[in-house]
């Protein structure tokens, strides 16, 4: 009998020993939740709006994919300086081009008048499209 007390002491020792463990990790959670729920208060608006999106994303994305996005993200930096540094100031004087080419049509117009105006121009009209056919031939001739 003595035997079984003490095995039954030994067990009732064990379980408080649990017990008290269980307590210090209830403990350590409620400190946990109460630092988290903040956290998810402020993003539980927008986390259920995307869920639906990164449900569908996570259902379609490939590893490929995945890979192709990390070296995107790698090369964003270098992709945003040179769109600042090259494209962005070729594209901003774009706007003048328009302006620019129509200049261009009106005096090559006005020259093109000026010179069906002189005496045998079209004389140096033919000779000049003669001349351009030759050129052309000789270059599919040897290309």
């Amino acid at each position: 009998m003595d035997r079984t007390n003490d095995r039954a002491d030994a067990a009732i020792s064990a379980v408080g020993a649990t017990s008290a463990r269980a307590g210090a990790l209830v403990g350590q959670a409620e400190g946990l939740v109460g630092r988290v729920e903040p956290l998810l208060a402020d993003y539980e608006p927008a986390l259920a709006a995307l869920s639906p999106s990164v449900r569908r994303l996570a259902a379609t994305l490939e590893p490929a994919e995945v890979e192709a996005l990390v070296t995107l993200v790698d090369r964003l930096p270098r992709l945003v300086e040179h769109l600042d540094d090259d494209v962005l100031p070729v594209l901003e004087s774009l706007g003048n081009v328009g302006a620019d080419v129509h200049d261009l049509v009106d005096i090559v117009q006005d020259v093109r008048q000026v010179v069906k105006g002189f005496p045998g121009s079209r004389l140096f009209r033919r000779r000049g499209a003669e001349e351009i056919a030759e050129e052309e031939a000789r270059e599919d001739a040897e290309g």
